[in-house]
This record gives structure tokens, sequence and C-alpha cells, in this order.
């Protein structure tokens, strides 16, 4: 499938649900198998049945088709009670049985390839102890198609670390060669059981998953087929037709927001947030155990992602990689899942990457700067950008500053637009350099406001408008009127919580005449400066 090899793909349904505006959710299964073997048998010829196909079954005799499913070397078999109604989520009707074990583990090192493979030799991996320290659970060298070797050492490349990641100290003959990873990327690993010494016994690989939290990996546990049966159908939800795993799990420890009510946040405001975020490149932060836990960034999409989340390529230097963008609330959803607390997009559009269409300002004050001398930063750079015949729209970013966004029409290169925006930063410094400063260095910021220009270079990206921060307080970048400028707005003065209630009680969006207010920079707008 990575390949976009799909002409030999097929789709075997093994229930149906609704048919001719009939809810048929309350029928027993054997009824229901009966009405779709009508449906979807008569569709094809026996000689050329086609990609949609029927699923069959067998009542009975469970022992001896369990144990022919495994000298196939199948995955296992599914058991369903046939007298029941359909129940989505997981219950006590239906049990999966493997023949094959299968889990995820950390992948935490690589071995150099020998002979003609490409790549690498092997992956190291590991799992987490109950006390979230990293276990050697051995190598995986079998599953890989040239193709991935490559992709992955690429992937990898950026990962290596000068010492080992395990709380057990490898051998010295498996530690010999091999290259230390950042606990980052997560695999699936087929296996055949565990040796005494907690290694895996023919282990092979399947393929990485984005989906899982490295720090959720540990060993499981096989469950008996009670337990496995009466597995509770609330360890997920569904939004937006993304099913939202453990959605209790505490995201922001000190107001304890869950992953589902951030979920949920974003389901509420959709309508505000995806005119910022959808049809951009974006970057995403992400912590899948909680703002107080490992974070990190991401903006390339890995190798298992759901389909709502969309592949944008890019070139970067001679190659091209694969950023992450989404354009419906589905979208949207998925990432919530994947852990992401923050979303910071490009200033370009992914149809129009190489001409953006917004500058940004990011007014960063020294933590000695009041917020009265902020807000007469902004109003003085909306003073400077108005001179120029530009329209200028200010938000809080969730952190101790202000952004000043200028919408424009996108004709210049990202260059032409970084040059541009370093002389207007550089024109207010040079009025008020006891305030002010366009450059960088932490020691220059002294009392100071740090006038960023920077974001608008090719893939500097901003914090999206209505998009959580990973900080205390679970901080949100609202959009405002500069008459709200008024009252200090920094820092967690928007939540989650108040966001929705503002939302609601708004009678027009507060960057109304965004789109009016695009224009082209000219060479009279660079005279000026």
């Amino acid at each position: 499938m990575g390949q976009d090899a799909t002409e030999n793909l097929v789709y075997f349904v093994f229930d149906i649900l609704y048919l001719n505006g009939y809810d048929l959710t309350k029928a027993p299964l054997l009824s229901r198998k009966k009405i779709l073997s009508e449906v979807v048998k008569p569709s094809a010829p026996p000689e050329n049945p086609g990609p949609v196909r029927y699923s069959e079954h067998s009542i009975g005799q469970g022992e001896a088709l369990f144990e022919k499913a495994c000298r196939l070397c199948l995955e296992g078999i599914m058991s369903k009670k046939i007298d029941q109604p359909y129940r989505s989520g997981r219950g006590r009707d239906w049990l999966k049985v493997k023949c094959l074990k299968s889990q995820e583990f950390v992948i935490i090192g690589f071995t150099d390839p020998s002979g003609s493979r490409a790549g690498l030799g092997a992956l190291l991996l590991g799992v987490h102890d109950n006390k979230g320290n990293l276990r050697y659970a051995g190598r995986v060298g079998t599953g890989f198609s040239s193709q991935t070797l490559r992709n992955l050492r690429s992937r990898l490349n950026i990962l290596v670390r000068k010492s080992s990641p395990f709380a057990n100290p490898l051998a010295r003959t498996d530690a010999k060669g091999v290259h230390w990873l950042k606990p980052e990327l997560v695999g699936e690993i087929a296996f055949t059981g565990w040796t005494e010494d907690g290694l895996l016994r023919h282990p092979s690989f399947k393929g990485l998953r984005e989906d899982k939290p490295v720090d959720d990996i540990s060993r499981e546990k096989v469950a008996s087929a009670q337990k496995m049966a009466a597995s509770s159908s609330n360890d997920s939800i569904e939004i937006a037709g993304i099913k939202i795993t453990h959605p209790d799990r505490v995201l922001y420890p000190e107001q304890k927001i869950t992953k589902g009510e951030l979920a949920h946040y974003y389901e509420k405001i959709a309508e505000w947030i995806m005119p910022h975020l959808a049809g951009r490149p974006l970057t995403l932060v992400r912590c899948p155990q909680g703002r107080k836990k490992h974070c990190f960034y991401q903006r390339h999409v890995e190798d298992s992602i759901d389909a709502s989340i969309h592949r944008i390529p890019i070139r970067e230097g001679r190659s091209a990689a694969s950023f992450i963008s989404v354009d419906s609330l589905s979208g949207l959803i998925a990432l919530v899942q994947m852990g992401a607390l923050e979303f910071h997009t490009w200033g370009s559009t992914n149809d129009r990457i190489e001409q953006p269409d917004r500058l940004i300002f990011d007014l960063d004050p020294d933590t000695a700067v009041t917020w009265e001398r902020l807000r007469e930063a902004a109003q003085d750079l909306c003073a400077r950008l108005s001179d120029l015949g530009l329209g200028s729209f200010v938000k809080t970013t969730g952190g101790k500053g202000l952004h000043v966004v200028v919408p424009i029409i996108p004709e210049q290169n990202w260059e032409q637009m970084k040059f541009f925006s370093k002389l207007i930063a550089q024109s207010i410094v040079r009025e008020a350099p006891d305030r002010y400063t366009a450059v960088m260095s932490k020691s220059k910021r002294k009392e100071k406001i740090f006038i960023d220009y920077l974001r608008n270079g090719r893939t500097a990206t901003a914090i999206c408008a209505y998009s959580t921060r990973a900080r205390p307080g679970a901080p949100v970048s609202v959009p405002l009127r500069w008459e709200e400028l008024k009252a200090d707005v920094r820092g967690d003065y928007f939540t989650i919580w108040n966001v929705t209630d503002r939302l609601a009680h708004l009678r027009k969006d507060p960057w109304e005449g965004y789109e009016a207010a695009r224009r082209i920079i000219t060479k009279s707008m660079l005279k000026q400066l």
C-alpha cells in the first residue's frame, strides 16, 4: 500500500447494518449475514468476484478452524455470538483469538547493514517496565522491504544519540556496533513468544505505528478469553468518525483536562479554527501522556497515520518530505488522538507553498516588560503597517507575547517577504532602540520587546488561532479586536473552558474583514522603509 499498488486489494464484507433505509442493527448476527450474502454474492460472477466480496463463516468446530488458521500462518480467527444484535466497540459478543503474537515496541537503536543489504541491519527494541524504565526486548532483522530499509534509515539518522537509553545494560556483544536512538519511534512486531530472559522469539517487523505513544509501550499481558470478551466498550469514544482511545487520560494535570475533553473542545469550535488550520502544512507539539510528560515536535507524516490526515510533499534541499495537513474536523480530531496539544501553521497554503499569504510579527517581551508597554508595541506596529497601506490583526499566543498578523496576496516568495518584514521590525527599533530589538539574542532583550520577524521564513511556523498550548492552565491562542487589548490577556487568560463561552456570545468575528484586507507588497512600500 505504501507503493500505491492497489490493483489487487480486496474488501471482505462481514456484516451489514443498514439496507434500503432499514436499520438492521437489532437483528441477530446470523440474520444479518443471510441478508448480506444476498446483497453481495449476486453482484459478481464466480469467475470474476471483483474487489468487494462476502466474508464466509463457519458455525461450530472452532478449535479445528483455529488450528487450521495457525497452520496456514494466519493471524488467527474471530469468534462471534450468532444470536446477538450489532453493538459497536468492544464487548462480550465477539472474541479475537490470535495464532501469532504481536505488539508495539519502542525502537531504540539499529545496526549497519552487511553484504548487499541497504539501509540497516536490525532494529533494537525496548519496552517500559512498571517503573517507566526502558528494558531491552531483543532485535528484529526480518520483515523489511528494500524500500522500507532505505526509508527507515533516513528517519533513524536524525534520532541518533550517544548513549543507550536502556535501564538494563546490554552485554558487550549485543551493544557492539549499535547506533543508539532517541526513543521516539514505535514499531509493530510479530513474534512467536518470549524467552526466559525477556527477549522476543522469531520477531518480524510489520511497520511503524504513528498512533501509539512511546510512553504507553510495555510488555503486553496475554488475557484469558473471558477477560478479553469482557473488555469494556467504554475504553474509547468516537468524535467526527475518529475513535479516541483512553479519553479519560489527563493531559493537563493542573486542571485535570482529559483527552476526551480536549477533543470535545475542538469539536465545539471547529468552525472557528478550521479557516486558520485547514489547507496548510502543520508542525505539531505532541504530548501523548500529557503536557508534563515527554513532548516533542513533529512535522513529517509517518508510515501509519489516519486517512483523514493528509501527506503534503514539500521540497527539503534536494529531496521532498511529506508534511502533515488536515482539511476536516475528522483530521483535527485524529491529531488529538495522536496526543497533539499544539498546532503550528505555515504562512502559506498547500496549493501555493512558495508564496506566503500572511506576515506574522511575534512580539516577545522580556519578563520585566509591563502589559502597558506590550500593548503600546502592538499599537505602534499596527500604525506602522497602516502607514504602508496594510491591515493588521492581533491575537494572543497563549504565552507572554502577542501576534500581529498581516494578510497579503500570495505573489512574492519567502525571501522577499522575510526581508520586507525585517525592514518593518528594524524601522520600529530605530525609533525606540531602548524599548525594542530585532535581534534574537537573549542578552539583547533585557527590558525590551523582541520583534520577531523570523516566523516569516520558509518552514517557520506560528501557533494557530484557537489552538491550545502545552503549558500550565491549558491556554489558547485567541484572535482579538484591537479594542480588547485594554485588559492584560496574556498567558492563560483564555482557556478551553472560557473560549467556547466567548465564541457563543460573539456577535461577529473579531477578525472580520481579514480576507478583504489582503494587499500586494509593492516597491513603494519598500521605498518607504
